[in-house]
């Protein structure tokens, strides 16, 4: 029944409410009680003296008179039967009294009390032994025979009665009772009315949290807003809530990528190998096979066909260590001042010959006094490798693959633009990740891992790359190198 934090706010508004209206309640008794007490003892406070003065000769000789005692008391039992009578000695003692001995709690009364009413040095309701229950009552005294002894009588205690007859009596408590249940009905009313709106927030997270669990914890939209300026922690618990969902949602989507390119990953590896194996194997077996009747020239061919198949295992293998070990952050750039335009220009040397082969024709613009930049010898040449030799690829017969290397304001920029078939706008923004290879023809035989090496290697030189491509106009990679480091 209190599972929700509704119900439970009300449980504490009840139990916080219900002792203070109690003890409201007990502090009214506990007034009326006092001031009926006081008024009961106010309007009696004489009754004692008019007694004495009414009966001479109460006391003789420090002992009561039994009979005129005994008339005051049938007296007072006739017109004021709740009220008891004592006569006491000036110590305290009781020597009469309208109650039979055996029933007395107490033989001694305290006069303390009584000198105090007497010579009103306390204010009302004064309070003093009943000897016949032995706690304490309101009473009226009065002296006999100027201080021989008292007069003691106990007043009628109304307020004493039962809690329920006070109640039931007393029109005041009557409505006082019932202004105490109109108000808890009320108060529970607003309670409820007004815990269900401070927590029309919080249900409203709940609903929240609960859409973005059916979602599979990713978000196909935001589920609440965020707030500039929070208001207080409920407010502060939603901008949390938000941005905790987005980056698990991203976090989630991104570990979903990486197992999508893992499985493909193992798809295309699986083919790359098998292929160069499979054509090592056929070749190194009709060698073995056919070797005494194979010409030299069809050894020399297959041999070389096996080599290059060779090589591109080795090559994938290396592609595929280089990559595991910049994800483990093991590869560190040796960096070293060094002009970038003679490594442009040896890399760019290197594949004259492959480029003139395949009828593609490969020219370099450099500016003059280009500045020296820091670089990892090693490390840059694969990058520009791994480019120029995807732009003569990708470039048909006749193309043209054109690198300019020039200073800006603050960098310097490598461009390498190649006439080829472009990126489409699909695998544009996809073509630096791992593993992943362009759907169109562009798109090449390897693992797709060359880029993802490259860009890890220029984000280590502190540079960025980036792709300018057209679907009919070739692809433009530009490197931008920071001059001042």
């Amino acid at each position: 029944m209190f599972k929700t934090l509704h119900a439970r706010l009300i449980l504490v508004l009840l139990l916080l409410f219900i002792p203070l209206a109690s003890v409201f309640v007990w502090l009214t008794l506990r007034s009326s009680q006092s001031y009926f007490q006081e008024l009961t003892q106010e309007i009696n406070v004489n009754l004692a003296q008019s007694l004495v003065v009414d009966s001479p000769g109460l006391m003789i000789d420090e002992a009561v008179d039994a009979t005129a005692f005994s008339d005051l008391a049938k007296m007072l039992a006739m017109t004021n039967p709740g009220v008891d009578i004592y006569v006491l000695t000036q110590e305290g003692r009781i020597i009469g009294a309208s109650i039979p001995a055996a029933e007395l709690e107490r033989e001694l009364v305290d006069t303390q009390p009584i000198s105090a009413f007497l010579n009103r040095s306390k204010t009302f309701p004064i309070v003093a032994d009943d000897p016949l229950s032995g706690g304490k009552k309101i009473f009226s005294a009065a002296e006999i025979d100027s201080g021989k002894g008292y007069l003691y009588v106990i007043l009628a205690d109304r307020t004493r009665a039962s809690l329920l007859k006070t109640i039931l009596g007393s029109t005041v408590l009557q409505l006082v009772l019932w202004g105490l249940g109109v108000l808890l009905v009320l108060v529970g009313g607003l309670g409820i009315i007004a815990f269900r709106l401070l927590t029309r927030r919080l249900r409203k997270l709940e609903q929240a949290m609960t859409s973005f669990k059916e979602q599979d914890y990713v978000l196909e939209a935001p589920l609440l807003a965020t707030l500039a300026q929070p208001q207080d922690e409920i407010d502060r618990l939603q901008n949390v809530f938000s941005d905790m969902a987005s980056r698990i949602s991203e976090q989630l989507l991104g570990l979903r990528q990486v197992d999508r390119l893992r499985r493909e990953l193992i798809s295309n590896v699986s083919h790359d190998l098998r292929t160069p194996l499979a054509a090592l194997r056929g070749y190194l077996e009709t060698l073995q096979m056919k070797s005494k009747t194979l010409s030299d020239t069809d050894k020399e061919r297959y041999l070389a066909v096996a080599t290059r198949q060779s090589e591109r295992l080795g090559e994938l293998v290396a592609d595929l260590f280089d990559l595991s070990r910049f994800d483990a952050d093991a590869v560190q750039a040796e960096l070293e001042l060094f002009p970038l335009q003679e490594l442009v220009q040896d890399v760019v040397l290197k594949f004259q010959d492959h480029a003139r082969h395949k009828g593609v024709d490969l020219k370099l613009e450099l500016d003059a006094d280009l500045p020296l930049i820091k670089i990892d010898l090693g490390l840059m040449e694969r990058a520009l490798t791994n480019l120029i030799d995807n732009a003569i690829k990708h470039t048909p017969t006749g193309g043209v693959v054109h690198l300019d290397l020039a200073k800006t304001e603050q960098n310097l920029l490598l461009r390498i633009r190649d006439t080829g078939p472009g990126i489409s706008e699909k695998d544009r923004e996809h073509i630096f990740e791992r593993y992943y290879r362009a759907s169109n023809e562009r798109g090449s035989d390897g693992a797709g891992l060359g880029l993802a090496i490259t860009k890890r290697i220029v984000e280590l030189h502190g540079a960025s790359i980036w792709l300018e491509s057209q679907t009919t106009g070739g692809a433009t990679f530009s490197i931008a190198f920071p001059v001042k480091q």
